[in-house]
């Protein structure tokens, strides 16, 4: 029988669609607890309340609205984790991408996770935990990816700051910051959405695309970002930090014996 690590425990997670947050919910749901999903597309939320079973619920929420946000938290009578996984990207010279599609990326990777977490904060009992997500970007270089390492960075000061602010009700506050992650079976409909490029000459797409390997030459399975949840849920003075998933990219900018084709060692 596996662990009771969230036994009784009531989450919340945004992206739940995507492979982490997917990955989360499911070891709650594993481990004792119960799990609400959000997100846009109901077909895709509706399969994964149907993997996870009667402990799993969905509702259709727009993380770019104040309102939508406020009004899903307000049903909950206490929310004891806060996950945020969801958001998207954009990619491209900054020359070239329009400022909109930024500011567009950051209202839902960034204020998405604000809202949710300002919503929330009145549900969640002493004790509670919220994990946010940024990315490798604002630690080593991606060719064409300003804007995605800038949002990764405000992310990151943003949790640090407010796990100072929720220590006194022992709240903590982490990121989780994921290198190359793929699924299993890869959804092509679903990376196009996640990533929006604005780069007009392929050599650009190929040397982002090159930059996602690791000195590792591995990819990130998302269960491993589900073990990271449970050794906070277990670590009950962790808080402030980033748990940086990225197989040691975020340590240097060059693999050091040399780059290989990241789309070489994707699961097959």
């Amino acid at each position: 029988m596996a662990e009771q690590t969230f036994a009784n425990q009531k989450a919340v997670i945004s992206g739940a669609t995507g492979q982490i947050g997917f990955a989360i919910a499911e070891r709650i749901v594993n481990e004792g607890g119960s799990v609400s999903m959000i997100g846009r597309r109901e077909g895709a939320l509706q399969e994964a309340v149907a993997r996870l079973g009667d402990q799993a619920s969905y509702a259709l929420v727009d993380v770019d609205s104040d309102q939508e946000v406020a009004d899903y938290i307000d049903g909950f009578d206490r929310v004891d984790i806060v996950a945020c996984t969801a958001g998207w990207t954009v990619i491209g010279p900054v020359e070239e991408l329009p400022v909109g599609e930024a500011l567009a990326m950051f209202n839902s990777r960034f204020f998405g996770q604000c809202r949710m977490i300002k919503s929330a904060l009145p549900k969640i009992p002493d004790g509670g935990i919220i994990l946010l997500c940024s990315g490798v970007g604002n630690r080593a270089f991606y060719p064409y990816y300003a804007f995605g390492a800038a949002v990764a960075g405000a992310i990151e000061a943003y949790s640090h700051h407010l796990a100072g602010e929720l220590a006194p009700r022992k709240i903590r506050v982490n990121t989780i910051s994921p290198g190359w992650t793929v699924a299993a079976e890869p959804d092509a409909e679903r990376s196009s959405r996640a990533a929006k490029p604005f780069a007009s000459e392929g050599a650009q797409m190929n040397a982002f695309l090159q930059s996602l390997d690791s000195p590792m030459h591995e990819i990130i399975q998302p269960e491993e970002f589900a073990d990271a949840l449970v050794f906070i849920a277990r670590a009950k003075h962790y808080t402030g930090q980033v748990i940086r998933l990225d197989a040691a990219r975020s340590v240097t900018d060059n693999p050091l014996d040399g780059a290989v084709e990241p789309f070489s060692y994707a699961p097959q």
